[in-house]
């Protein structure tokens, strides 16, 4: 697990969508300054390239960068968007293996988190993001108290949602938004599903198009390996049309026909939302769906 301490210096970084300034991210900044850390902002955070943070080339650089030095010992993205998913292939993998320190990020920066993880098997952190965290001037209480945990190395334990599948599992945590993981979906940068506990919220997407990328999600290689399930908060995630369905709906009915067999909750404090929890991935943890329990051990 990963552990932060005071004049701990880390990355900041640009790998999806452009910031506008420094105004943007100073709120969190400052936040990460009270905790006694060293922010040391990439030479391409505040680039503009199309609706991203800089070139592909440039935004990779930055990573590489922060990956190649040793006294960073995390890298923090700036916001989502789009586009973090174009950066994998210019990523020096032996350079990260040999150097290994997590990515925190949300939304977007799922297909970078992932892709990483993937061909590296370092783990990162899903839940935290500068510009969004701090877009409404303040920083969610619930959300600085777990993200706080795991700057400490705590091993947290969750009880979150309602049980959707009844069972218990143990596996690795991979997964984060389901649009932009399932971008990776057939690339070489999809995690092995084989084993694995999957995390996944979404935000803007119709309910239908839910339904639609779980089951692509079902007929993955490996998809009947996958030890459990835990769905995050879909936030405006709304039917196009009535006979669409909820997405509550698009959930049971993905549980009931394509996973009945694996363990299921669903409404954990995850996702798009103001108070959500701060999680590492590539990490082991255990599901008690009857319990709504999620745990690192």
């Amino acid at each position: 697990m990963i552990c932060l301490s005071p004049k701990d210096k880390i990355g900041i970084a640009s790998p999806a969508g452009f910031i506008n300034s420094q105004e943007e991210i100073q709120p969190a900044l400052e936040y990460l300054r009270s905790l006694g850390l060293e922010p040391i902002i990439g030479k391409h955070v505040f680039d503009k390239y199309y609706y991203m943070g800089g070139t592909d080339k440039d935004r990779a650089a930055d990573l590489n960068h922060f990956y190649a030095d040793t006294e960073i010992k995390a890298i923090f993205t700036t916001a989502g968007g789009c586009g973090s998913q174009r950066v994998l292939p210019f990523l020096d993998y032996d350079l990260i293996r040999h150097h290994p320190k997590p990515i925190f990020g949300l939304s977007d920066n799922t297909s970078l988190q992932n892709g990483v993880y993937a061909q590296t098997q370092c783990p990162q952190i899903t839940g935290f993001s500068l510009k969004y965290d701090f877009k409404s001037g303040k920083f969610s209480e619930f959300t600085k108290k777990s993200l706080e945990a795991v700057f400490s190395g705590e091993k947290q334990k969750i009880q979150s949602g309602k049980m959707l599948n009844h069972g218990s599992a143990e596996g690795i945590l991979i997964g984060g938004c389901l649009s932009t993981f399932r971008n990776l979906f057939g690339t070489k940068y999809m995690p092995d599903l084989s084993g694995k506990i999957l995390l996944l919220e979404d935000v803007g997407e119709k309910s239908y198009k839910i339904g639609v990328m779980l089951t692509q999600l079902a007929q993955q290689k490996d998809f009947d390996k996958i030890s459990g399930i835990i769905f995050g908060r879909f936030k405006n995630c709304e039917p196009s049309e009535a006979q669409d369905g909820t997405t509550e709906e698009a959930l049971e009915e993905f549980a009931k026909h394509f996973a009945p067999h694996i363990p299921i909750i669903t409404d954990f404090d995850y996702g798009h939302i103001p108070d959500r929890y701060v999680l590492p991935l590539g990490e082991k943890v255990r599901l008690k769906a009857e319990e709504s329990l999620l745990e690192y051990i």
